[in-house]
């Protein structure tokens, strides 16, 4: 499950239907250094189907309704029966601008047969399907989607819930070592990047902000190689997540800080 986990979830944003709810959860993390720092989660929690983006790319918050209609007939596609066993099932797929479900890829299936194949059918909606509804103009051509659901063996609701976890950057990362060509050139660099779950930025895919001077590119390429980061975690799985970093140049942090005093 983990492994399949991390193949197709690439943290960033998590939208839930309306109905579901968001949770402070604190989780403390120890550091190689032996330093415990405190990182603030979110648990997601929702009665019945939750449909999630878990995708790269941000999704306009008005859009929440379209994944609660999507919910409502994914649920009504598998027809939850009265005796089924309070089991989860979870599912990867490819929302299409069409509104159709593609690569489906099984995360966690449920254990019984006529479930997990109801469940299949449920979700291998094409475009000419009449309960395909075409995604809002606003929303990415295809997009990424975790769906969660069940049903109690009583019939009472379904309690999808996951855990998110940001990145966070290690408190004794190194400070950014100012080249002395760069000390008259205030400025500062922005890295656009990907967290590994190993905690590293993904330097062959990190991009420049504006890479039109080399030295600064370089240099700052340099200096976000040697950080290292508390990894997005996504229901305890250590998750890709994308991430802005800043890089100073002209004056150190520390003297600037006492220059605005």
């Amino acid at each position: 499950m983990r492994r399949a986990l991390a193949l197709f979830a690439f943290f960033l944003c998590v939208v839930p239907r309306q109905s579901s709810a968001q949770q402070a959860l604190a989780q403390k993390v120890t550091l190689p250094s032996g330093v415990t720092v405190a990182r603030a989660c979110n648990t997601l929690v929702s009665e019945g189907v939750l449909v999630t983006s878990i995708d790269d790319r941000a999704v306009p918050a008005q859009d929440t309704q379209y994944f609660a209609q999507l919910a409502q007939t994914i649920a009504r596609r598998v027809d939850l029966r009265v005796g089924n066993p309070p089991r989860t099932s979870m599912y990867g797929a490819l929302l299409m601008r069409n509104g159709s479900l593609a690569n489906q890829i099984p995360v966690a299936q449920s254990g019984v047969r006529e479930l997990d194949s109801r469940i299949g059918d449920a979700l291998a909606l094409s475009s000419r399907d009449v309960d395909a509804v075409a995604t809002p103009t606003d929303m990415p051509d295809s997009l990424r989607v975790l769906v969660t659901f069940g049903q109690h063996a009583d019939a009472t609701p379904f309690v999808a819930s996951h855990v998110r976890c940001p990145v966070m950057p290690y408190p004794d990362n190194p400070e950014h070592a100012i080249p002395a060509w760069a000390i008259g050139h205030r400025r500062s660099v922005i890295v656009r990047g990907v967290i590994t779950p190993a905690g590293r930025v993904d330097t062959a895919t990190a991009q420049v902000d504006d890479p039109s001077d080399e030295r600064f590119a370089e240099d700052a390429m340099s200096a976000v190689a040697q950080m290292r980061f508390v990894p997005a975690e996504f229901d305890g799985t250590k998750v890709p997540a994308r991430i802005e970093i800043e890089v100073p140049f002209g004056i150190p942090a520390s003297a600037d800080s006492s220059a605005r005093r």
